[in-house]
Formats: structure tokens, C-alpha cells, sequence
């Protein structure tokens, strides 16, 4: 018998893969009619000015994951009450924080802006409008988040895919507009952005209000709360600024050591792995509140149970996309790309497999958020990450590979995904070696039983369009066969079988 959580979950991942996917696709389309439109320069100028701006934003990312956090524990215990209370103050300290946010780019970043970008004068007009329009939707989106917490805190991912796809469309919309217009296209294209964040961000608002009594704000202050929330974000950053530097300190080390070309390659590896992974990234999204309101409740065996099946399903589902990609990246990116950058097949095969290592964290990271005992996670798991740079600066002084941050990020990965299984005992009480039996071993051997076959096919076959379909086929059929009746157990097989039959029930009765 399937419960009716799993069925929500399976119904979410569902609507939330549609929704990943609709708009990916519409995005490739978007991106490229842009660039045509807007022209090299003017795209690189509002991708800039826009970055400027995001730099100023990253402490808002800590603070949304607090808000989720607070608010589906409350929602997991069943008290609307203290929901109300976590729901106001977090309210409040979203607007308290796009004030100090637009402060800061009103001084720092508009200095940054006018002194230190590279933009043709002639162009300093259009882009001190792309950054106060990028101010003010940056400001629109911090106050937003509170709601689309408590949506998500709800589960309700279909409001969540609406919106998304109805974003995708209206963007999409904009390029077409774009072409009945002679006004400074860089300028109109900024401002009908924020027409599209104005009008979703009011549709997303007015939903949480109508639908779910204790969303209303009230003005009430509790320290106790504030205390929590704001020392939860605060160690939950120490982990957001690591995971940063582990990113641009990689990257600013293969300029240093490799030039512009290898970080060619690697923006080209990172588009291609952040493609699959957000098409199977639903599922996550769909199964954290799970995760929490198990905690919340109380329910450990709920808890221990749903990590280790949400761990080895997003396990298989990266791996369904990723294996054939991993096989045939060569011959994917020539057909993609006129000139492909040397090192950006091997960067993806990396970057590809670091996510599918990356796919066992994200359960364990969930449930030990559930906690709010985050310091020393986040001191000893943000640590090891940020040793990523200067292990990898002191390889490549050696004259080791420009690979070899890539390499070391694996290694650290995998370090870190044993702290957090340490990390789980200690503060969930979570027993590592029936995960070890459960999960990880199925998990490898799936993973290398499914490679055989394509990679056999691969060898016999010239390299061409045939073999790319032929692999990609025999890489499915491999990874669905193997999962299905190795990887996943009886209950998990007939919760597939259920999700199965009421997809298709939906779409094609």
C-alpha cells in the first residue's frame, strides 16, 4: 500500500519535471533570440550589471533555506499557531534585509558600476537602467520569499510549476515584443523583465494569502525566534560562502593556469551538468518538506526510511540522463558546438560525476537541517570544501593536470559525504551501515553493471548519429531494468508501479 505522502511526492516530482523541462526548453530558444536581438555587447552588459547585483544577494540564498526550515517544522508539528509567528517574523526580516541589499547596491555596487565594469560610455546610460531595474526586482523577490516558503511548505508544486512555465512563456514573449520595438532594446528588455516579476511575484503572494489562513502577517516580534533563525542563517552561510569560493576560486585557478580557453571548457561542462541535473532536480525539491515534517513529527523511521529511498531514486535518475551523455560527450558537443573547447569532454565526465556523488548528500544535508543544529556540520563540512582551492593551486604548481581541481572536488566530495553520514549518527541517531547496505552498494553496482552495455555498443559502433541513439537507448533500458529489479525494493517498486498508472491515467485518459 502506497501512502499518501509518497503519492504526493511522486505527483510533485512529476509536475515539477514537466515544469524543469517545458521551461529549459523554451530557455535554449529564449537565450539564443536574445543574444541575436540585444547583440554581443549589450548581452554581456546586462549579464554583468546583473551579476553585480546577485553578488549582493547571496546572503538572502541562507536566508530562505531558514524560512523553509522554520516553517515546515512548525507545519509538521501541526502549529498554525507558531506557524503565523515564523511565517510574520520572517517577514519582517526579509524586509529588513532587501533594505540593507538595496542600501548596499545603492552605494558599493552603483560605485562598482560606474568605476570599476568595463562598458562603453555610450552604453553607461542602458546599464544604470538594467541596474536599478535589477535592483528593485532583487528587492521584489527578497520580500516574495516568505510565501513561496509557504507554498513550498504546503507542497504545492503545481502552483510552483505553474508559475515557472508561466515565466518561461512571458519571457519568451518578450523576445517577440522586442522586435515590434526600436526603443533601446538592452532597456526595454529590463524593464518588461520586471513587468514579469512584478505580475508572478503578485500571483505567487496573493495564492499563499487566499489559500492558507496562516499566512497573514502580523506585527509581532520574538526574540527567541529572531535568535534562532538568524543563528541558523548564520552558520548556514559559512556553507553558502564555501561552496562560492569552491566555484570561482576553481575557476580563477584554471585562468591563472590553463587561460581563457579552459574556462571555456568548463562554462561549457557546467552548462551541459546543470541542464541534467535540473531536469531530474524535481524530485529533491518535491520530497525536502517530507523530510522535515517526518523530523518535526517526530517520525524517525519516516525520516530514515525516506533518506535513504530519496538518495538512491536521485541517484537513478541523474543516472538515467547522465550515463549516455557521459559515454557520448565527444559526439554531443560536436554536434552542439562549432569549435569545442579542448578538456570540455573530460571537464563534463567529471563535473557529471561529482553530481552523481553529490546525489547521496542532498537527503542527509536535508534532515540535518531539520535539526537546526547546523554549527558544527556546516564548520567541519564548509572546512574541507573550502581546502578545495589551495590543495588544487599547490597540484597545479607541482605541474600536475588542469583537470586536477575537478579531481580534487571529487575527493572532497566524497570526504564530505562520509562526515555527513557521521553527522547523521550523531545527531539523528542514523545507522550508517544499513545505509552503506542499502544504499550505496546497490547504488555502485547498478552504476557499473548499467555501463557495460552501452559502453560495449559504444566500442563496436562508429561514432555518428546511429551510435549516439543506439547508446542512449541501451544506456535507459540498462539503468530502468537494473534499478527496477535490483536497485529498488518491493515497497519502492510498487510505489513506481502506482506513480506509473496515475501519470498515465492523467495524461491520456
Amino acid at each position: 500500500m502506497v501512502s499518501e505522502s509518497n503519492k504526493r511526492i511522486a505527483r510533485n516530482t512529476v509536475l515539477l519535471y514537466i515544469r524543469t523541462l517545458f521551461s529549459q526548453l523554451i530557455a535554449l530558444y529564449t537565450s539564443r533570440k536574445i543574444l541575436e536581438i540585444l547583440g554581443v555587447e549589450d548581452y554581456g552588459i546586462n549579464n554583468v550589471v546583473g551579476g553585480v547585483v546577485g553578488m549582493l544577494t547571496f546572503l538572502n540564498g541562507s536566508m530562505a533555506v531558514a524560512t523553509q526550515r522554520f516553517l515546515t517544522v512548525e507545519l509538521g508539528r501541526n502549529d498554525l499557531k507558531a506557524f503565523g509567528r515564523v511565517f510574520s517574523m520572517s517577514c519582517l526580516i526579509h524586509l529588513a534585509l532587501a533594505l540593507i541589499i538595496v542600501i548596499a547596491a545603492e552605494t558599493v555596487g552603483l560605485w562598482f558600476l560606474n568605476t570599476q565594469l568595463n562598458i562603453p560610455a555610450d552604453r553607461m546610460t542602458a546599464a544604470n537602467w538594467v541596474y536599478q531595474v535589477s535592483v528593485f526586482s532583487v528587492f521584489i523577490g527578497i520580500l516574495q520569499t516568505p510565501y513561496t516558503a509557504t507554498i513550498t511548505a504546503y507542497e504545492r508544486m503545481n502552483v510552483y510549476a505553474y508559475v515557472g512555465m508561466s515565466e518561461a512563456v512571458l519571457r519568451l514573449a518578450i523576445v517577440f515584443l522586442l522586435l515590434f520595438i526600436s526603443y533601446d532594446h538592452l532597456i526595454v528588455y529590463s524593464l518588461l523583465g520586471l513587468g514579469v516579476s512584478l505580475l508572478l511575484g503578485s500571483i505567487v503572494c496573493l495564492y499563499a494569502i487566499r489559500h492558507f489562513e496562516a499566512c497573514r502577517f502580523k506585527w509581532q516580534w520574538d526574540d527567541r525566534l529572531f535568535r534562532a533563525m538568524l543563528g541558523f542563517t548564520g552558520w548556514n552561510l559559512f556553507g553558502t560562502i564555501a561552496w562560492l569560493l569552491k566555484g570561482q576560486g576553481s575557476n580563477i585557478l584554471m585562468n591563472i593556469f590553463g587561460g581563457p580557453t579552459v574556462n571555456a571548457a568548463r562554462g561549457i561542462s557546467f552548462q551541459v551538468s546543470n541542464a541534467i541535473q535540473n531536469l531530474v532536480s524535481g524530485f529533491s525539491t518535491a520530497v525536502n518538506p517530507q523530510l522535515t515534517k517526518n523530523y518535526a513529527a517526530g517520525n524517525r523511521e519516516g525520516l530514515f526510511r525516506l533518506m535513504m529511498t530519496s538518495s538512491k531514486i536521485s541517484f537513478f535518475l541523474l543516472l538515467l540522463i547522465a550515463l549516455p551523455v557521459m559515454i557520448e560527450i565527444s559526439y554531443i558537443l560536436q554536434l552542439w558546438l562549432v569549435d569545442v573547447p579542448d578538456y570540455a569532454a573530460l571537464f563534463t565526465q567529471l563535473i557529471l560525476l561529482e553530481a552523481l556523488l553529490n546525489t547521496y548528500g542532498g537527503p542527509m544535508i536535508t534532515g540535518l537541517m531539520a535539526t537546526g543544529n547546523i554549527k558544527w556540520y556546516q564548520i567541519v563540512v564548509g572546512s574541507v570544501i573550502l581546502l578545495i582551492v589551495p590543495i588544487s593551486y599547490i597540484f597545479l604548481c607541482l605541474g600536475y593536470s588542469i583537470v586536477t581541481p575537478l579531481i580534487v572536488s571529487i575527493g572532497a566530495m566524497a570526504v564530505s559525504m562520509v562526515l555527513r553520514l557521521w553527522f547523521c549518527k550523531r545527531q539523528l541517531e542514523f545507522s550508517v551501515n544499513i545505509y552503506i547496505y542499502k544504499v550505496i552498494c546497490p547504488t555502485i553496482g547498478i552504476f557499473l553493471l548499467s555501463a557495460i552495455a552501452p559502453i560495449v555498443v559504444s566500442q563496436v559502433m562508429v561514432t555518428g548519429f546511429l551510435r549516439l541513439t543506439t547508446v542512449t537507448l541501451v544506456s535507459i533500458a540498462s539503468v530502468s531494468v537494473l534499478t527496477y529489479g535490483l536497485g529498488l525494493n518491493s515497497p519502492e517498486r510498487q510505489l513506481v508501479r502506482t506513480a506509473a498508472t496515475k501519470v498515465l491515467h492523467k495524461f491520456f485518459k
